[in-house]
């Protein structure tokens, strides 16, 4: 599956230091998959300390990332 960054996205993952290969990683294989708000779907990939959480939606053969974080796995309520 194709996978296209918006603009908000890509300057998220520049601010915050994050390397496009891990987001797509975290997409191809995540830890935990959870549905997020309205269609879209968050992608957890567990970074030893923390999660990267990647948010993206699926229109036809595309995902759509629209942004990506790191963030504490005491966090994550599965």
């Amino acid at each position: 599956m194709k996978i296209h960054y918006t603009q908000h996205a890509i300057e998220s993952l520049k601010l915050r230091n994050i390397d496009k290969k891990l987001v797509d990683h975290c997409l191809q294989k995540p830890d935990i998959s959870l549905p997020a708000r309205k269609n879209k779907k968050a992608y957890l990939k567990d970074m030893g300390n923390n999660y990267l959480k990647v948010i993206a939606v699926e229109e036809n053969d595309m995902l759509i990332v629209i942004t990506a974080y790191r963030f504490a796995k005491d966090r994550v309520k599965v």
